[in-house]
C-alpha cells in the first residue's frame, strides 16, 4: 500500500515549530518501527519518510526565505519604513531567542515552562551547562547505546543544511551535536560530550587514524595521538570502542564507558559519543575525512 507521507506530515506540522516537526517525525519512525512489517517493505516507507521529511523542511525553508524577502522589500520602498524596521528587528531577535532555547532543549532534553514563570538569565543556564559531568572509572562498562538519552541526542538523520562538502564531518560544540554530512541538505546526527580543552582551537583539520578498542595509557602525554594504541576489546575502556584521530595532538573523537555523559561538558578525552554510534560513524567515514568545528 503506498502512503502520501508528504501530505500526511504537512497537515501534522502545520503551524509547529521545529521541535514539533521533530517530534512529528519521530512518531512516524515510531510508527513504521512497530508495524512489524518484513524488513523490505519497512525500508521502503522509511526512505519515503525521509524524502517527505526533506521535502517539508525545504518548504519551510523557502517560507522563512520568502517572508524575508518581503520584509527587505518594504524596508527598500521608503515611505513608513521605521515601524518595518522595528517588527524585523524584533523578529529577528525572536528568532535569535528561538534556536537558543531549541539549542539548549535538544542538549538537555524535554521541559515544560508555565505561562507567567520567568526563565532563567542566559548567564545561570551557561554556568549550569560548564559543570563537568563525571566519568565511570576505567573498567566499568556503562552501556553502548543511547537509549536512555533525551531522544535529541539519539543518532538520526536530520535535515541540515549547509556548504559543507557531503562526507564531511561537522562538530557543533556548542549544542552538543556531531553531523556526517550527506547529499540532499541532510545529515546522520550523533549526541556528543566534549572536554573544556576541546571547546576552543582550529576549525579545520582531517582524520589522519583510525583505531578499534584504543587503550588510552595513563600518563603526563596520553593525550598525544603516539599514547594511543590498538587493543583487544575493553568494554569499560573510557576511549571507548572506536576512535578517529585528526591531524593534532590530542584532537580525537571516541567512544566513553559513561554514556549518560552525552550532551555534557565532561572530564577526559575530546568529543566522545556512545560506543554504538561511534562505531556507526567508524564505518562510514574514512582516513583523510575533512572535520569542522563550529561553536
Amino acid at each position: 500500500m503506498t502512503v502520501d507521507y508528504y501530505a500526511l506530515l504537512t497537515k501534522a506540522v502545520a503551524g509547529k515549530d521545529t521541535l514539533g516537526r521533530d517530534k512529528v517525525y519521530k512518531d512516524a519512525y515510531d510508527l513504521i518501527t512497530k508495524s512489524h512489517l518484513n524488513p523490505e517493505v519497512a525500508a521502503s516507507h522509511v526512505a519515503a519518510l525521509e524524502a517527505a521529511i526533506r521535502r517539508i523542511e525545504d518548504d519551510v525553508a523557502a517560507e522563512n526565505e520568502r517572508a524575508a524577502a518581503e520584509i527587505n522589500e518594504v524596508l527598500s520602498e521608503g515611505p513608513n519604513w521605521k515601524p518595518w524596521a522595528v517588527g524585523a528587528t524584533a523578529l529577528a531577535l525572536a528568532i535569535a531567542l528561538a534556536a537558543f532555547m531549541y539549542g539548549y532543549v535538544a542538549t538537555k532534553g524535554p521541559a515544560v515552562v508555565a505561562a507567567g514563570v520567568t526563565t532563567p538569565a542566559p548567564k545561570i543556564e551557561r554556568v549550569r551547562e560548564e559543570v563537568v559531568m563525571a566519568d565511570l572509572r576505567a573498567g566499568e562498562d556503562g552501556g553502548s547505546t543511547g537509549e536512555g538519552l533525551p531522544y535529541a541526542l539519539q543518532r538520526q538523520v536530520v535535515f541540515y543544511r549547509t556548504t559543507v562538502v557531503p562526507g564531511s564531518i561537522v562538530v557543533d560544540r556548542e549544542n552538543r551535536f556531531l553531523y556526517l554530512i550527506d547529499a540532499n541538505n541532510s545529515a546522520r546526527r550523533y549526541g556528543i560530550g566534549i572536554a573544556k580543552e576541546c571547546l576552543k582551537g582550529g576549525s579545520f583539520f582531517r582524520v589522519t587514524n583510525k583505531l578499534e578498542w584504543p587503550d588510552w595509557r595513563a600518563s603526563a602525554a596520553s593525550r598525544d595521538a603516539d599514547a594511543l594504541a590498538a587493543s583487544a576489546g575493553k568494554p569499560g575502556s573510557p576511549l571507548g570502542a572506536r576512535a578517529l584521530l585528526l591531524d593534532k595532538p590530542g584532537l580525537l573523537i571516541h567512544g566513553t564507558n559513561s554514556p549518560k555523559t552525552i550532551g555534557h561538558l565532561v572530564a577526559s578525552g575530546c568529543i566522545r559519543l556512545v560506543n554504538d554510534d561511534v562505531e556507526d560513524l567508524y564505518r562510514r567515514v574514512s582516513l583523510e575525512t575533512r572535520v569542522v568545528f563550529v561553536s
